[in-house]
């Protein structure tokens, strides 16, 4: 397992003792990135072999608050990979409390032809498999759901843009959390990259009220829906 640590920043406060769902996110967005680059697959390494880690989707839970003013601790490791298909979990702490999990099942892009590949047969026995008992980490895609209704629009911006040079996964799933009620405190959601926006897509923001909580997807007018998550507050 591969570890880190994060002490939370001012912008990731939601409030004085609430922290963003999104900044979680980013964070186990980076801790994945440094735990491949341990494994001597950093960016410009796999950018050299004309590959690139892209995530399909991600399933995160909360267990309890976690609170911004306490250094979080992340775990990381590989569940599972296989073909062009790697599972990746998260397991989030605060003062020696797990507060949190993630699974997220990321893929082989090749840059050249533009399409998934497999994984190189070398990267098998750099990334070390892991185990992990709770059926939470057995990756689960969101379903999408072409019966939202529109709330309004909005474009790619130049910040939300990553260094495969489209939606950036973190920014996306913020994006999709901006069409939330502010007051609604969501403990569980899974989010779903059907396909990649681009700079200037202007994209709808289609919502939906569950049982638990909120479906929301983002779709561009040609390409359809590019990102969508369901976020839920459960027991």
């Amino acid at each position: 397992m591969y570890n880190y640590r994060y002490m939370p920043r001012y912008g990731d406060f939601k409030d004085f003792d609430t922290i963003k769902p999104g900044s979680i996110l980013d964070m186990v967005q980076d801790v994945s990135i440094r735990a491949s680059t341990e494994c001597g697959y950093d960016i410009n390494t796999m950018k050299n072999m004309n590959i690139a880690w892209l995530m399909q989707g991600i399933n995160v839970r909360f267990d309890r608050k976690i609170n911004p003013y306490d250094m979080i601790e992340i775990s990381t490791g590989v569940r599972k990979m296989k073909g062009a298909v790697s599972e990746r979990c998260c397991i989030i702490s605060q003062n020696g409390e797990n507060v949190g999990k993630t699974v997220a099942c990321w893929f082989i892009f090749d840059i050249n032809r533009q399409r998934p590949g497999r994984i190189p047969k070398e990267m098998f026995s750099a990334y070390t498999e892991e185990s992990f008992d709770d059926k939470f980490f057995i990756y689960k895609k969101a379903e999408c759901d072409d019966s939202a209704i529109h709330s309004y629009s909005i474009k790619v911006s130049n910040k939300e843009i990553d260094t495969n040079m489209h939606l950036n996964n973190q920014k996306g799933a913020e994006l999709l959390m901006d069409a939330l009620p502010f007051d609604f405190n969501f403990n569980e959601f899974n989010v779903f990259y059907r396909q990649p926006a681009f700079l200037g897509d202007e994209l709808d923001v289609c919502v939906k009220q569950t049982e638990n909580g909120y479906y929301v997807h983002l779709a561009e007018k040609e390409k359809g829906i590019c990102v969508a998550g369901i976020f839920s507050r459960n027991s």
